[in-house]
């Protein structure tokens, strides 16, 4: 049977997204990146017995695969057949060796951005995509490729892959308890959520996400005006 996230998968998209059919490559997020890193490492940590750090030069020459998935926007939008060049997730693991116990990983990028995903899934840290070195915006260095989950698990200007034993909130859901919302269940499918269902959730994620705006720039304008201390 064909997964999910491969271009054979029937159906090859969710029902009721929407295909974006512009030839540039769609890119989504929340923030930009900060500036391009001068010195970065690919780390791993938390429970593993031969912690990695390694830069940019030797990661990109550790054995690597050419994968093509489909990407989905939980926004509603699908961008068909991207080819992905990167490092398996099993190459890091076998590398790295994760200690008896260890049932997660808790992938990090840059501005505190984050993704917990099941040991054993499969993953891939990219560094290219359509046989070009990732841009800056699109996750250069290295970006996460999930296939078969929404875009938001697939985290840019990843930093550190740490291995850890118990399930941890990440970055949305960290955001949602913040803001009394329920987490995102991981043992949803989140393909089978009704489409308006899905909407009315988005459209309350971004009033949180506006209001949190405002009221940093708020924090921000206060500073400068030495209202509050700095």
């Amino acid at each position: 049977m064909a997964k999910r996230g491969y271009p054979d998968h029937q159906p090859r998209i969710p029902p009721g997204w929407r295909l974006a059919t512009v030839e540039k490559w769609p890119i989504n997020t929340m923030h930009g990146p900060g500036l391009r890193p001068t010195d970065w490492h690919f780390k791993t940590s938390g429970q593993v017995r031969k912690p990695l750090s390694l830069p940019y030069e030797e990661f990109v020459q550790l054995p690597h695969i050419t994968k093509k998935f489909d990407h989905h926007c939980i926004d509603g939008w699908s961008y068909l057949g991207n080819e992905w060049t990167g490092v398996d997730m099993n190459t890091i693991i076998e590398m790295t060796r994760p200690s008896e116990g260890v049932k997660y990983l808790h992938v990090e990028g840059e501005n505190e951005y984050s993704a917990t995903l099941p040991l054993g899934q499969e993953l891939m840290l990219a560094f290219k995509r359509n046989g070009e070195v990732l841009p800056r915006a699109g996750g250069w260095p290295v970006r996460l490729v999930a296939p078969g989950e929404f875009g938001y698990k697939s985290v840019k200007w990843v930093q550190e892959v740490r291995f850890i034993t118990e399930w941890e909130e990440d970055f949305w859901n960290k955001k949602l308890i913040g803001w009394g919302e329920p987490p995102i269940d991981p043992a949803l499918n989140p393909w089978n959520v009704n489409n308006e269902e899905r909407k009315a959730g988005l459209r309350k994620l971004f009033t949180h996400l506006l209001e949190e705006k405002r009221r940093e720039k708020l924090e921000r304008i206060r500073k400068s005006a030495g209202e509050i201390p700095a």
